[in-house]
């Protein structure tokens, strides 16, 4: 399923590459808490933000700031340990691991891209910048050593075309009316948007609907005609909703650590949604493989 033998240079440096980058920038804003602590700072809209003051993230928002630890955690604990096993077992032969190695390189693009042009800028910006660089190229090999027509055909008769795409449509959907929940009052308004804090724009919100929405509706739609790109793309993609569920829940629990309390409306409407939607998608996951031929263990 993985073409090695046109990639084998790429993917034998750029993941060990992945590997020691996301170390030092997860390892560094996870560990090191040095610095004032918490002070207030005013925007250029004069709004009142209190800053987090700590460590690598000490020019970011307190609720960015303690979140990009949440990610941090999951990115050490929960996402490489995966991306080295998935490579292993793909290295192997297995015909299902390069798909999940995909879906954890999607992981990756995303969360560097997030931290690239989402964080503040602070001495790991080049290393930002070049897990990003990294990510992009290996999801693009990936994508392109992977055979639509040949994972098509080892899909089972049992698999759930409907639901995957129903929960892909609602997915896209739902993270379409939350940030447009967020943007629309201010946009109507001319005011700044209250989860901008001190930054100039929303990188996520942009990304999210940008790419985001409209991949999950376009694979919707391409599972419910059985087309073998939407295959492709189904399986990372869920994978990546999968961690993302995780991220949120960590995210949350950083930032209460960090004195953030938040109304329980934001719990159950923001929170709830994402870890929902994340474990209707590691449930989807398991579905997509178990109704492959082929497992995870099996060589060629």
């Amino acid at each position: 399923m993985l073409k090695t033998q046109i990639f084998p240079a790429a993917f034998h440096w750029l993941i060990p590459l992945m590997v020691v980058l996301a170390l030092i920038t997860a390892g560094t804003g996870l560990f090191w808490q040095g610095g004032q602590g918490a002070y207030t700072f005013q925007t250029l809209h004069g709004q009142q933000v209190e800053m987090y003051g700590r460590g690598i993230y000490a020019g970011d928002s307190l609720l960015a700031g303690a979140g990009f630890r949440g990610t941090d955690a999951i990115t050490l604990f929960v996402s490489l340990p995966l991306l080295v096993f998935f490579y292993w077992l793909a290295r192997r032969g297995s015909p299902n691991a390069p798909i999940a190695l995909t879906g954890i390189l999607f992981y990756f693009l995303y969360n560097s891209a997030s931290m690239t042009f989402s964080a503040a800028f602070n001495a790991l910006f080049l290393v930002y910048t070049a897990l990003f660089s990294a990510s992009f190229f290996a999801v693009a090999l990936a994508l392109t050593s992977l055979d639509a027509d040949a994972l098509a055909q080892r899909v089972r008769p049992g698999f759930p075309h409907r639901g995957m795409a129903i929960f892909l449509f609602v997915a896209g959907f739902g993270t379409l009316l939350v940030w447009t929940s967020e943007l629309l009052p201010p946009l109507l308004s001319s005011t700044a948007p209250e989860v901008l804090g001190p930054y100039t724009t929303l990188f996520t919100h942009g990304l999210d609907l940008a790419v985001i929405v409209p991949t999950t509706a376009l694979t919707g739609f391409l599972l419910l005609r059985r087309k073998p790109l939407g295959y492709l793309i189904a399986a990372p993609l869920l994978m990546l909703i999968s961690l993302v569920g995780v991220v949120v829940l960590a995210q949350t629990v950083s930032q209460t650590l960090a004195g953030l309390i938040f109304p329980i409306g934001v719990y159950i409407g923001m929170v709830g949604s994402w870890m929902v939607l994340g474990a209707f998608a590691v449930g989807l996951t398991v579905a997509f493989f178990r109704n492959l031929s082929g497992h995870f263990f099996s060589a060629g």
